[in-house]
């Protein structure tokens, strides 16, 4: 996996779910390749201080990270943390949604959802649209081209959507806890959830001269990583799957720290694996996957008007 070479001289820089696994070695790429302010989005804020201290210890630089509160299992906390960036950070270059959860226990968010659809889907998703107009802000002032990076999963690339009356809504139907898989869980589902909104979004971008997008957007699968996310996967086959094949937590972090360097154009839109544009699962460039697609983001449309009105407009260039 090559090391990420930046640089991000003058840059500000947003990852979430930056306190432990990937998401902290990130943030310390970032901070070693000049980045001049990088923002840990954490729900632990004692957890993301001592990732701070981590980062300042091995990279000398001190005064670059900042600890932010962001929960992502309520989209008050969200849209609270957007405001805090509108009013706070003179510029947004890049920002790695990160933050993910995978849970084999039927919980609900305070939203109402169920607790991996709120978190890597609906909390997401809302995120990633209320940051666009600082990101294009960000393009416009300073004539970059900023980026925005989901970290997504080659996990998305198991299974089909499951099979859902077609007169019902998919994620409502999803929201129901006689269909959670409790053996699963929604994770899988949830990172395919997120292939069809994003690569929808991605069409909706504002573009700038010569056809080429004001903000990139892609998508990256870090690989199997020794973290925390699949805690809840202690299985003993797969403890040896993941004691044979699983990256460091550093090495899974190259892939979203190389996804969002600059000017990398041929990425919009596209699904990254080992830092390459890669093809995502069969089940959604089918016939069938792309009206999925559409149906998931007409959902998801509808949802997130609900929790805010103004992303509306956002997405439809307004």
């Amino acid at each position: 996996m090559p090391l990420p070479k930046g640089p991000f001289t003058d840059q500000v820089v947003i990852i979430t779910g930056s306190n432990c696994g990937i998401g902290l070695e990130a943030a310390r790429h970032y901070v070693q390749l000049n980045a001049k302010k990088v923002i840990l989005a954490v729900r632990n804020l004692a957890a993301g201080n001592d990732a701070k201290k981590s980062i300042e210890e091995t990279t000398k630089r001190l005064d670059v990270v900042e600890v932010w509160d962001l929960d992502m299992s309520t989209s008050a906390s969200v849209q609270a943390f957007v405001q805090r960036v509108k009013t706070e950070l003179p510029r947004l270059d890049v920002a790695a949604l990160n933050a993910g959860v995978a849970t084999i226990e039927w919980t609900v968010s305070p939203d109402g959802f169920e607790q991996t659809l709120q978190v890597n889907v609906i909390s997401t998703a809302l995120l990633a649209v209320l940051l666009l107009p600082k990101l294009y802000a960000t393009a416009d002032e300073y004539g970059v081209t900023p980026r925005l990076s989901i970290t997504s999963s080659g996990i998305h690339e198991v299974l089909p959507l499951p099979e859902v009356p077609q007169d019902e809504n998919v994620i409502q139907w999803l929201n129901t806890e006689k269909h959670f898989d409790t053996k699963l869980g929604y994770y899988q589902v949830s990172k395919l959830l997120e292939v069809f909104y994003f690569q929808e979004l991605a069409k909706h971008i504002k573009e700038r001269e010569a056809g080429k997008p004001k903000v990139i957007l892609n998508m990256i699968d870090p690989g199997l990583c020794h973290s925390n996310l699949l805690r809840h996967r202690d299985s003993l086959m797969f403890r040896v799957i993941k004691f044979l094949l699983a990256r460091s937590s550093e090495v899974g972090s190259r892939t979203i720290v190389n996804a969002s360097e600059n000017d990398n154009f041929e990425t919009h839109g596209k699904y990254l694996s080992n830092c390459v544009v890669f093809p995502t699962a069969e089940h959604v460039r089918s016939d069938k996957g792309k009206e999925a697609q559409v149906k998931i983001w007409n959902e998801m449309h509808d949802i997130l008007y609900k929790i805010n009105p103004e992303t509306a407009a956002i997405v439809d260039g307004q």
